[in-house]
């Protein structure tokens, strides 16, 4: 989780190339701009030609799950890349500043060793407009605790392997590695607070398992995709048991693309663009073209063990029916009435009074394995 408090200092090369035309804050619109898709604006993949040099910014988050044991092997790395700025920061303010400072700098790509919170404050940061005159190109890295984003749209591999990939990359933008554009959902809340970005948004038993996660069975200290695993284990159990304590149903009225709103009981709802989600779940069977995945589960779904196979490889079977609970739509805007919590990329946020509406924004550039 991040957190709000003055952060680190600054690590800052002794000379910087200009930054873009109009300041880092003549970006007003975010990533509003790019909605009419990567071929019809001037910064989709082919903006980066092979052979040419990027300027990369490097922000490091020493609290994610990946980074507590040390950062010395990715500092030694970036030791031998003098021309890349690093920052090492762990709270939204010190993350902001460090955008602020790649942005003036003339930053083309971004690289984020860290979580899937600190994606998510990145993705944040940029969609608001509040610092690129250019959306720069996004390089993950797989240094949080679970790093579902980083798995589905970014470079496989430790983080110190990964940032050698993308740093010897960076220098002649060659071909060992692609661009891959992406939408990211964009989160308004009914109250006047800026939007949120992010790629997988969750609600019910989803928020329970997060607060599960956090609430300390980890005392391992273990990563990546294991102790999700049991985590949702343990949620499934609960709610094959219909035990409502652990699992309380959630109520929502939630419109699809404008239509009338529908009212039900869920035991959990999800909303996404990534393709896989961890241990390679892919819980989506809808047919349509929109970007945004759309997936909900009743509290009253029937055949629910029969079903699960199916669920997790979105493939859909005779069980998986509206009528028995099952819904999954790809669409381009959801609005979204319930009470409680819900989470934007591992973040808990309160959905508040008023219809929390999702939508596509970007498409975003992360530069990815072929």
């Amino acid at each position: 989780m991040l957190e709000k408090v003055i952060s680190g200092p600054v690590q800052k090369p002794e000379s910087a190339p200009s930054c873009h035309e109009g300041g880092p804050n003549s970006y007003e619109n975010g990533l509003s701009s790019y909605e009419d898709g990567p071929d019809n604006y001037e910064d989709g993949p082919g903006h980066y030609e092979h052979g040419r040099r990027l300027q990369v910014g490097v922000l490091t988050n020493p609290r994610s799950g990946g980074n507590k044991k040390g950062l010395g092997e990715i500092r030694s790395i970036l030791a031998q890349w003098p021309d890349a700025l690093h920052r090492e920061e762990f709270t939204l303010e010190g993350m902001h500043e460090a955008l602020v400072e790649f942005a003036g700098n003339g930053v083309e790509l971004v690289v984020i060793n860290g979580g899937d919170g600190t994606v998510h404050a990145v993705l944040t940061t940029i969609g608001n407009g509040e610092v690129f005159a250019r959306p720069p190109l996004l390089a993950l890295l797989c240094a949080g605790t679970t790093s579902m984003l980083p798995r589905d749209v970014g470079v496989p591999g430790s983080s110190a392997a990964a940032l050698s990939r993308v740093l010897r990359w960076a220098k002649a933008t060659d071909q060992n590695l692609t661009i891959l554009p992406r939408h990211v959902l964009r989160v308004q809340r009914p109250s006047d607070q800026p939007a949120l970005f992010g790629m997988f948004f969750g609600a019910g038993a989803i928020c329970q398992g997060i607060k599960v996660f956090h609430s300390g069975v980890n005392p391992m200290g273990w990563r990546g995709e294991l102790m999700p695993g049991l985590t949702l284990l343990r949620m499934l159990l609960a709610i094959l048991c219909r035990d409502h304590s652990k699992v309380p149903p959630l109520l929502t009225r939630t419109s699809l693309d404008g239509q009338p709103p529908e009212e039900r009981e869920d035991l959990f709802l999800l909303i996404s663009t990534l393709d896989r989600l961890f241990l390679g779940i892919h819980p989506y069977w809808g047919r349509e073209n929109g970007p945004l995945h759309y997936t909900a589960v009743g509290a009253d779904s029937k055949r629910l063990l029969r079903v699960l196979p199916a669920l997790a490889r979105g493939r859909k079977n005779r069980f998986m029916t509206p009528a028995n609970g099952y819904f999954s739509h790809n669409v381009h805007e959801v609005q979204l009435e319930m009470d409680g919590d819900f989470t934007l990329d591992g973040e808990l946020y309160d959905a508040e009074q008023g219809p929390v509406t999702i939508g596509p924004a970007g498409p975003v550039m992360f530069l990815c394995p072929y």
